[in-house]
């Protein structure tokens, strides 16, 4: 089965939103973001759009290292994409740099612009 414009175009918004987020590129990754997204990190806090960028995109902030995705699984249901996987992030902060492995869920809306990122939570991982 040949996939679909739908499924392109979110691949395609998924490998944007990491490269952005390496490159610390904040405008690109607001115009990913939905109007009323939200992002809830691993110690339980919320971040609406301008607070993820501020604390997650910002170069002067944050230095992304790398972050590794696995066990992907991405299921579409008409306007809404649901993506589960294993991130690892590994950044500093500061002058303090982290490794931190999660469990996380995005849901994505296919809007007139097409896919936006409406949602994410990250789950800790306990170390092995």
């Amino acid at each position: 089965m040949e996939p679909s414009t739908k499924h392109i175009q979110l691949q395609t918004l998924l490998t944007n939103r990491h490269d952005y987020l390496m490159q610390g590129n904040r405008q690109a990754m607001n115009q990913l973001l939905s109007d009323n997204f939200s992002f809830i990190d691993g110690q339980g806090r919320q971040f609406d759009a301008e607070t993820y960028l501020d604390h997650y995109v910002d170069l002067n902030q944050i230095k992304w290292i790398d972050q590794t995705n696995e066990s992907m699984v991405v299921e579409v249901f008409e306007t809404t994409a649901l993506v589960q996987e294993i991130v690892e992030d590994t950044f500093s902060y500061g002058h303090t740099s982290y490794v931190g492995r999660f469990r996380s869920v995005s849901l994505y809306h296919w809007t007139t612009k097409g896919w936006k990122w409406h949602f994410n939570q990250l789950t800790p991982l306990d170390p092995s």
